[in-house]
């Protein structure tokens, strides 16, 4: 068992973020651990900024990431990494999904959205960290659904070497977590999205 283990997950509003952030927490407690979940909305039904943190261990707490302790972040939005990136622990992990939801400074001509080059050289030059980044809701959608992103992006997670949870447990959680009709879909969409990182990594 590790000590702690510390994730953050973010995007926008109606992504999957709150969902995908349960999912772990209850697999994490499903393998002994402390667990502690906890969420800023934001303006989540506007397409605003959300964030979620999942940190578990042999002894945890409080359900806040502290700043520079994030062992991954997980963003379902590529510019959104880079807002929490200040959660990263240096040498840590970034998995992203690569589709950009442009804020609306930039639909407004008021900002420049940075290129996924720009972002990467962020994450990797200032924080010494792997960027993984990959069409997430291509996946989604091969698996039936693209509101399997979120599950797509835990597959990815899972895949990575130290990641601390197993896949065969966080597929039972799967199974009891969501509609019966859409257990096989869910883990249809986890299932490529570990293939899938299997093969950046």
């Amino acid at each position: 068992m590790v000590k702690e283990y510390n994730i953050v997950i973010t995007g926008v509003g109606g992504q999957g973020i709150l969902t995908a952030a349960n999912l772990l927490g209850w697999a994490a407690l499903k393998e002994g651990y402390k667990v502690r979940v906890g969420e800023v909305h934001g303006m989540s039904q506007r397409f605003g900024s959300v964030i979620s943190y999942v940190r578990f261990g042999e002894n945890v707490y409080g359900a806040m990431v502290p700043e520079g302790k994030a062992d991954v972040i997980i963003s379902f939005e590529p510019v959104e990494a880079l807002r929490y990136i200040n959660y990263l622990k240096e040498g840590g992990l970034v998995f992203t999904n690569s589709r950009p939801i442009q804020p609306v400074q930039v639909s407004m001509g008021l900002a420049k959205y940075p290129s996924h080059e720009e972002i990467k050289d962020i994450v990797e030059k200032n924080f010494n960290a792997k960027y993984l980044s990959f069409d997430a809701e291509s996946l989604a959608k091969e698996a039936g659904n693209i509101i399997t992103t979120n599950v797509v992006l835990i597959g990815a997670l899972t895949s990575t070497p130290d990641f601390p949870l197993s896949s065969q447990t966080i597929k039972e959680v799967i199974k009891v977590s969501v509609p019966p009709k859409a257990v096989d879909l869910n883990i249809k969409a986890f299932e490529l999205g570990l293939s899938k990182a299997k093969e950046m990594l």
